[in-house]
């Protein structure tokens, strides 16, 4: 087992170790390692990262940010082995202790731009985009190896025969959502391109006081959202809303079709839309400014996808969000179907 200090590059056994353990998996998310070396090297900027790895069955990184009192984990990837994972984490732990931090949180790789979490249950859907996808093994290991759950997360699918339901209950927000002084610009490819620098403010904005929420750079965030990204998206249902006395961003809504189900898509809502079956709506990231919440904005986001939804999608995901979320109070009062995630933490 070895304990490497990063110090600009990534062994390439890092790399081969998910291939092998995803191989037989057809969802296999792929690595892109020149993007995560990149974000390896800006992320060490301010954290120390280590990699803990025996370069065939097991690889680990802990990070440490500065002037915090815990630690990290993530891009940790296993065979299921308890052994093997005794042996990294102890590796692990005397780093963490060496270091007086007084708790170990994972798996976040970095920031949450980037994949977190665990899945606790295999869903009924298919896997979609961004849904966490280790095997049910990961969580059960961590609970051996003495973790607890620190936070839960859940994503919620509401059939199609009750979405009607969801019409009756919403009718006065449906009503009103065109007198609201908002302009309401749905997101197109090009708007996102014109807007762009604005919405990564605009999101900064609405997440920063979430837990674990790291502030990334433009760079960082350019290279996962960017002209192609909204390509994907379904600009019937993702809409800005922008105060009209200022022009100021005020509330976003990102919403995508479920292209798990498709084995040609390229993940282009345009091209790939009409071959789609079933037909899911993924309602993936909302929220609203600070300086703009208690004026029902959240409601009105949902009413403009309900707008276009009965005439585009069957069923509707609402994905991966914390358990305690505000946001899940509007599934609450309906028929749902749940998968959950999950944050493990440790007290050393």
């Amino acid at each position: 087992m070895e304990r490497i200090v990063f110090q600009g590059e990534i062994p390439s056994s890092f790399f081969e170790i998910r291939i092998s353990i995803y191989q037989n998996d057809s969802f296999y998310p792929s690595e892109n390692p020149t993007y995560i070396l990149e974000l390896f090297k800006e992320e060490a900027q301010r954290n120390e990262i280590i990699i803990y790895t025996d370069h065939k069955n097991i690889r680990l990184v802990g990070f440490f940010p500065e002037n915090e009192d815990i630690a990290y984990a993530g891009f940790w990837e296993t065979t299921h082995d308890l052994g093997l994972n005794h042996a990294v984490f102890e590796l692990f732990f005397a780093d963490i202790q060496q270091k007086n931090r007084r708790e170990l949180i994972m798996p976040i790789n970095f920031n949450t731009y980037q994949s977190y979490r665990l899945p606790l249950n295999t869903p009924i859907w298919k896997l979609f985009s961004g849904e966490p996808s280790e095997p049910l093994y990961y969580s059960q290991i961590l609970l051996e190896l003495g973790f607890d759950i620190h936070t839960h997360f859940e994503s919620r699918m509401l059939r199609k025969e009750h979405v009607s339901w969801v019409y009756q209950n919403k009718q006065e927000v449906l009503s009103t959502l065109s007198g609201i002084p908002f302009n309401i610009i749905p997101l197109y490819p090009d708007i996102w391109q014109k807007y762009e620098k604005e919405i990564f403010v605009l999101i900064d904005a609405i997440f920063s006081a979430n837990p674990f929420y790291k502030k990334i750079s433009w760079e960082q965030f350019s290279k996962m959202y960017h002209y192609q990204f909204a390509e994907k998206l379904c600009p019937y249902s993702s809409v800005l809303f922008q105060e009209k006395s200022t022009n100021s961003l005020a509330a976003i809504s990102l919403c995508l079709p479920h292209y798990g189900y498709s084995t040609k898509t390229k993940g282009n809502f345009k091209e790939d839309y009409p071959n789609l079956s079933p037909k899911i709506l993924l309602a993936k990231s909302v929220g609203v400014h600070p300086n703009f919440r208690g004026q029902n904005l959240m409601n009105y986001l949902a009413a403009y996808a309900m707008l276009s939804f009965q005439d585009y999608y069957d069923d509707i995901i609402f994905c991966t969000m914390r358990s305690d979320n505000i946001s899940l109070r509007f599934s609450d009062a309906f028929p749902h179907e749940t998968s959950k995630y999950a944050l493990f933490s440790k007290k050393l």
